[in-house]
Order: structure tokens, then sequence, then C-alpha cells
């Protein structure tokens, strides 16, 4: 099956902020009918790196058959890690990078390593027809108030009208 997972955030750079992005799951059914699932992650403080890849587990965590993947991202980091074939070279390293340094968001990548494992996935900075429905609707989250208990939590906040067809 063909899958593309678009992901955005509100932000981007290191520096850590509050900050929401979007994780979109489309696929084609044998009908030709489009489906799709998706939803919002929102934080106090996170990087746009750490942000991207929570995102990434919640778009790759409900892919329940191996699927050739095309994920659109605007991450640099992430991208030119997938890119590059960095993560695996990581995991070869004992989670070491090129400079022996350990790896930023260790446990994040390993569990999104788990997560995609099972699926050929390419990687792509390129435009897409959700972007601008996705940054609306990230915009509108970062116009609300959430109260978390603590400032590292998430919160995951569906959106119904991303969650279309049945499959």
């Amino acid at each position: 099956m063909n899958v593309n997972i678009y992901i955005e955030t509100a932000y981007k750079g290191p520096a850590k902020r509050r900050m929401a992005g979007a994780w979109l799951v489309e696929y084609i059914l044998q009908s030709g009918k489009p489906v799709t699932r998706g939803g919002i992650l929102y934080a106090d403080i996170i990087t746009e790196n750490e942000m991207t890849l929570r995102l990434m587990q919640q778009a790759f965590s409900i892919l329940t058959k191996t699927c050739c993947v095309r994920v659109f991202t605007t991450c640099a980091h992430v991208l030119n890690t997938m890119q590059n074939h960095w993560l695996w070279q990581w995991q070869k390293n004992d989670w070491q990078n090129a400079r022996g340094k350990p790896v930023g968001n260790v446990d994040l990548w390993q569990q999104c390593a788990a997560l995609m494992e099972q699926h050929v996935a390419e990687w792509t900075d390129g435009e897409h027809s959700y972007r601008q429905c996705m940054l609306g609707r990230i915009q509108k989250e970062m116009e609300r108030s959430h109260e978390l208990e603590e400032p590292e939590n998430y919160l995951a906040v569906a959106v119904p009208e991303w969650n279309t067809g049945s499959g």
C-alpha cells in the first residue's frame, strides 16, 4: 500500500518553545477513495526536532501493514537524518553520531526507528496540498489556552475532520 505522511510544525529551528504540530496520513483505497487520519500535538516546551519526532510516532503508529511511505516534512534535521541514512548509522554506532557524541532525543529516535523498520520510506520537503490546511489548524491550536500538568508533557488533540473514510 502507498501512503503519504504529512508533518507540519508551528515553528522552525532548535529553540525550545511553546509549539503545536500536525500529522496526517493519507492512503487511497482500491475503490480510489482517499482515506485520511490525523491529529495535532501541543507542548509548552519543545524543539522542532522533538515535535517532529513525536508527530512521526503518531503517524507511523497507525500503519498496521508494510507500506511504501512518502514522508513530507520541512524539519531540516529530521529530513537530513533520513535522507542521509544517519539513523541507521547511529543504530550501528550504539546511538553515537559521527563525532562520537550521543544522539539527541535518542529515545524518540529509537521509537521512530522501531515503528519505521517494516516500511520503505522516502523523505521530502516538497509542497503538498494539505500544508495550508494543517498550518491553519496549528495556528488555531496555538491561540488556545492549554493547561499541562508538567511543562515537558504534550497533549494530543483530535481533529475529527481529518479522519475520513474507512479502511
